[in-house]
């Protein structure tokens, strides 16, 4: 279907619940009563959402047949959605996501998650692997998801000398925290590594905090600002550690760890992040 004209979004799909996707050419959003009407479908008030037919459901089956609980009107489960529990109204897993938990209206867990919640809220979005987000309610509805969010990520790893280590988001190999185009990203990671062999103690330990703000421009350009404090200094506990938050990949970023030489570290990271995107590019 073409735009209309006047409009900067036009209908995309039209998910297995009926409701009708937009997109503005590049992001799915989600269209106001005036668009939703004028492109010919019904908006719903009640759920705040355009739908080309009604449905509702308490219990949908997966293609696989795994069980998932559904609560409530228009949430969506696509295909290869296992062990799952959806509760709101209007919201999505994108497809083959296990163990996950989305409460809350009009919220988003991106495809092929595993073990990831979204536990209140609105208008929020999963990106990551074991995240749980807390939706902010964005600004405008027709705007998108994940404009205004605070989410907490797990990561962790191994090192065994003083070389430069990313930690691992859920300790999935090559698995670390999604840049978003387009956002300021306030940042907080407590950093604890244990000596669990070679040189020093067994149970020696370093604990720094990171605190600090990211800005990601719309190709992705990342400018980091950041302090690090050593909230047990190395008299106390053992081990001198550093830490910091940096890029990994050209679309990635996440807690980075620098060790001790023959010292064998298990690293944990309790990352929290606050999101503030913009639809406009910068």
């Amino acid at each position: 279907m073409d735009y209309k004209n006047g409009y900067s979004i036009k209908p995309k799909y039209v998910t297995s619940v009926g409701e009708v996707i937009f997109t503005d050419g590049t992001n799915d959003v989600r269209a106001n009563q005036v668009t939703c009407e004028d492109y010919g479908y019904t908006f719903n008030a009640s759920t705040g959402t355009c739908t080309s037919f009604r449905y509702n459901t308490k219990i949908n089956l997966t293609a696989n047949n795994a069980h998932n609980i559904i609560k409530g009107a228009l949430n969506t489960t696509n295909v290869g959605t296992e062990n799952s529990f959806l509760l709101g109204v209007s919201n999505t897993s994108k497809g083959n996501n296990q163990n996950i938990l989305i409460t809350g209206a009009k919220n988003e867990i991106e495809n092929s998650l595993n073990n990831t919640s979204i536990i209140g809220g609105s208008l929020a979005q999963a990106e990551n692997q074991g995240e749980v987000v807390i939706g902010g309610g964005g600004f405008q509805e027709d705007l998108g998801l994940g404009l205004s969010q605070q989410s907490f990520i797990q990561q962790s790893n191994k090192t065994i000398n003083n070389t430069e280590t990313a930690l691992l988001t859920q300790y999935l190999p090559l698995t670390y925290i999604q840049k978003v185009a387009n956002s300021v990203i306030g940042f907080e990671a407590n950093v604890i590594g244990v000596n669990y062999g070679g040189e020093g103690d067994v149970g020696d330990y370093g604990y720094v905090q990171i605190t600090g703000a990211v800005t990601f421009t719309n190709g992705l350009a990342s400018t980091y600002h950041q302090t690090t404090t050593h909230i047990v200094q190395a008299g106390h506990s053992g081990m001198n550690i550093t830490a910091t938050m940096k890029d990994v990949t050209a679309t990635s970023f996440g807690v980075h760890v620098t060790g001790i030489a023959e010292t064998r570290i298990q690293w944990t990271a309790s990352v929290k992040l606050w999101q503030n995107q913009l639809q406009i590019t910068f």
